[in-house]
């Protein structure tokens, strides 16, 4: 299919990469879905930014959901894959025994600070996430489901090897409440507001992961430690 580019000088051809289309369709969508949301983006302004013609859309996604989950895989399978092989390192190295606690959550949380950041030091990968939460489709539940969950339910159960004396829906809650930080802490240190370090006078030095991670840790392994929030069910009387 005829996929035509915007015009170049002699020494500025594309190479590697850049010359595959749906390479250059999924790097303009990602950053329009960034500069103007998933509900908001045209698939005209994805093309005139990938310099491609609006029929390759449905040529190499079938629609506009499915491209967003082509976006969603790209930016979001590095950190993902990093989180399991981190979780099973941990868990190699505790063998036989259950892997520590801080080792879990570390696994959980350095990867999604490390490969969040782009070139710039910015954190599309949260600002992407955060949009799509507050607008979620049947194309993003199905991508979250195939893609995503099969990870969370590994890091479920190692959480449940590590602490057997919490209940299910105590792991269950604790884990969203830990991503609910790592997000918030990566949203409130992107260097385009750097809120977290002028809040506290540049006490929290956010431009270092290591710094971030550290405290994550701390304060979600804090969390887990907490005594059990679920009410216990009263026991049935039994007759004479």
């Amino acid at each position: 299919m005829e996929t035509p580019v915007r015009n170049r000088s002699s020494d500025q051809r594309p190479t590697g990469r850049e010359e595959d289309p749906r390479e250059r369709i999924l790097l303009a969508a990602q950053q329009v879905f960034l500069d103007q949301g998933f509900e908001l983006a045209t698939v005209r302004e994805i093309t005139l930014r990938a310099g491609v013609n609006v029929s390759a859309i449905n040529y190499y996604f079938g629609s506009k959901d499915e491209l967003l989950a082509a976006v969603l895989d790209r930016v979001m399978q590095p950190y993902t894959e990093a989180r399991v092989t981190a979780l099973a390192a941990a868990e190699a190295a505790a063998h036989p025994s259950a892997p520590a606690l801080g080792a879990i959550v570390e696994a959980l949380v350095r990867p999604m600070v490390e490969l969040s950041r782009d070139p710039d030091g910015a954190r599309p990968l949260t600002r992407l996430i955060q949009q799509i939460r507050a607008r979620p489709s049947e194309g993003t539940q199905r991508f979250f489901v195939s893609r995503v969950d099969p990870a969370v339910f590994q890091f479920i159960a190692a959480f449940e090897r590590a602490l057997p004396h919490l209940g299910r829906a105590d792991i269950f809650w604790r884990y969203n409440f830990a991503i609910g930080a790592v997000m918030q802490v990566l949203i409130d240190s992107d260097p385009a507001t750097h809120r977290l370090k002028r809040l506290s006078g540049n006490l929290c030095d956010t431009s270092a992961d290591e710094q971030i991670i550290a405290q994550l840790v701390a304060f979600i392994g804090g969390g887990f430690l907490a005594p059990s929030a679920t009410p216990s069910e009263p026991p049935v009387p039994r007759g004479r």
